[in-house]
C-alpha cells in the first residue's frame, strides 16, 4: 500500500537530504580492447523519478538528474501553463512521509497563489520520460500555447558566427557533469552584454531548459521583457521553441540541427533560430 505524504505550502528554511540527491555516482567497469581487460571506476550520470504535484494533486512524473528541483517544477508548470508569473508559485517542496516525517527527494508538490485557478482533469498523467518534454498531450491542439510578445532582438550580422561561436565554447567549459560523466545535455541562457547568465544540465533536454527558464520565473523575470538567448547542446525541437517562446526569449540557438516544427514557431513568432552552431559555421533559419 502505498505511504500517504504531507503536502508542504511554505519553504524548509533547513537543509535536508531531498535537496542534496548527488547528480552522480561512481561504478566499476571492465574496459575491454583488443590488448586486454581492465576494471575501472567509472561516473555515472543520476537517472531518477520526480513526482509533480499541484496542491496536492499529482500532475507528472519526470525522469530527471537531482537539482534545481524547484526550478525544474517551475519551469514544468509555466510550459504547461499552469502557472504564468512569479506570483502564481507561492512554494516548491518536497512532500513528507506522513509517519516517519522525513522528506522524500523524489515527490515534490508546489503550493499555487489562492487566485491561480487549477483544473487537475485536463492535465496528463503518467511519466515523462527524460527525452521527452510535452509527451502525452491529449491532443495537437493542446500545444498551442499563450506565446507573450517577443522582444525584439537583431544581433548584427558582422557578431552572429563569432559571438556565438565563442559564447558555445564558454557553455561548453561550463559544462562540468558533461565532463563527467558524458550522458547528459546542457542549457544555458545569455545576454549579449552579460554573457553567460546561467546554465543548467540534466540527462533530459526539457529538463535543462525549465531548470533555466524556471530560474527566470521564480527570479520575477518571467516573461522576459529584455532580449535574452536560449543555448541548448543538441538538437532544436518544437517543445523546446514553444518553451522559449512562452518565456519571451529572443533567440533560440544549438548545436545541433533544429526540427521542421521548431523553424515553423520560430518564424510564425518572429524568434530568431540558429542550429549547428559548431566547426566556425552556423545555420541561420530565422530572424
Amino acid at each position: 500500500m502505498r505511504r500517504p505524504f504531507l503536502v508542504l505550502t511554505r519553504r524548509i528554511t533547513r537543509p535536508f537530504s531531498a535537496e542534496f540527491l548527488p547528480p552522480w555516482r561512481e561504478v566499476r567497469r571492465t574496459l575491454r580492447t583488443q590488448a586486454g581487460a581492465q576494471t575501472e571506476s567509472d561516473a555515472l550520470a543520476v537517472e531518477e523519478p520526480l513526482e509533480i504535484r499541484v496542491r496536492g494533486t499529482p500532475v507528472a512524473v519526470f525522469m530527471r538528474t537531482p537539482g534545481r528541483e524547484r526550478d525544474l517544477i517551475a519551469g514544468f508548470l509555466a510550459s504547461e501553463s499552469i502557472i504564468e508569473h512569479s506570483e502564481d508559485l507561492l512554494a516548491v517542496e518536497p512532500c513528507r512521509d506522513a509517519y516517519q516525517g522525513q522528506p522524500e527527494p523524489h515527490i515534490w508538490n508546489a503550493a499555487l497563489a489562492d487566485g491561480v485557478a487549477f483544473d487537475p482533469r485536463p492535465r496528463r498523467f503518467g511519466t515523462v520520460g527524460s527525452s521527452c518534454g510535452l509527451c502525452g498531450v491529449q491532443s495537437l491542439d493542446d500545444l498551442e500555447k499563450k506565446i507573450p510578445e517577443i522582444p525584439k532582438w537583431k544581433m548584427p550580422e558582422s557578431l552572429q558566427v563569432s559571438v556565438l561561436l565563442q559564447t558555445f565554447e564558454a557553455m561548453q567549459s561550463r559544462q562540468t557533469l558533461f565532463q563527467k560523466t558524458a550522458a547528459v545535455h546542457a542549457a544555458a541562457l545569455w545576454s549579449e552584454t552579460d554573457g553567460l547568465l546561467d546554465l543548467a544540465e540534466d540527462v533530459g533536454r526539457h529538463n535543462a531548459v525549465d531548470k533555466v527558464l524556471g530560474a527566470c520565473l521564480r527570479g520575477g523575470l518571467y516573461p522576459l521583457e529584455v532580449p535574452r538567448a536560449l543555448l541548448v547542446s543538441g538538437r532544436i525541437s518544437f517543445e523546446i521553441m514553444q518553451k522559449a517562446a512562452m518565456a519571451g526569449i529572443a533567440l533560440v540557438a544549438g548545436i545541433s540541427a533544429p526540427t521542421s516544427l521548431a523553424v515553423d514557431i520560430a518564424r510564425k513568432t518572429g524568434m530568431t533560430l540558429f542550429g549547428m552552431v559548431r566547426d566556425q559555421r552556423l545555420n541561420q533559419y530565422s530572424g
